[in-house]
């Protein structure tokens, strides 16, 4: 008998190890390291990314005073980092955030567009920003803003959201949501 509660132990701790990769996954990082971002944005007019970063402190939580940063890399690279100026701050990608409805929450919303309401929080040790996107609550990683440059302003043509979100089997899925963000994108095009 002892032997087939080893054996059973075994199987167990074997399929336990194979699903915690597959959960890590789900959530967008495998192993012990977070995302390098909480999300970026990139643009169709030119390779530099808005990163937007939690800001932590030493024992891991979020810095109540500023618990998110943004701020460009320019053409996309690492070390080439640039703060956002106040215009960009104050319209398109600036964002108010305050304590959300739970402890180690918090309630963030882009000054650009109000109404669209993105939650950060800790999820298995790592920091994440969480949105409805296409009718699913997802982990938002991505956005894109496509834009048609006129001699003016630019037209944002749409903002293409990228999520994670899981199945109800548990199962991760990549989830995109394309559509015109209204006043957001006229605002955001407005700037950039």
């Amino acid at each position: 008998m002892g032997a087939r509660v080893e054996k059973r132990r075994l199987l167990i701790l074997a399929l336990l190890a194979l699903a915690l990769p597959s959960l890590a996954e789900a959530a967008g990082w495998v192993g012990d390291t977070c995302p390098a971002h909480l999300f970026v944005i990139e643009r169709s007019k030119n390779a530099n990314i808005v990163a937007y970063d939690a800001n932590r402190g030493p024992a891991g939580d979020f810095t109540a005073s500023e618990p998110v940063i943004a701020y460009w890399l320019l053409n996309g690279e690492k070390g080439k980092r640039e703060e956002l100026n106040v215009v960009e701050r104050e319209r398109a990608y600036g964002f108010d955030i305050t304590p959300g409805g739970s402890p180690g929450t918090y309630a963030m919303a882009f000054k650009a567009g109000r109404k669209r309401r993105l939650t950060v929080h800790m999820l298995n040790g790592c920091p994440v920003v969480t949105a409805p996107i296409g009718g699913q609550n997802g982990i938002l990683r991505r956005m894109f803003v496509q834009s048609k440059e006129n001699s003016l302003s630019p037209k944002v043509e749409y903002v293409d959201s990228s999520a994670r979100t899981r199945r109800p089997a548990g199962l991760s899925t990549r989830s995109s949501f394309r559509g015109s963000e209204g006043v957001a994108a006229r605002r955001l095009a407005r700037i950039t």
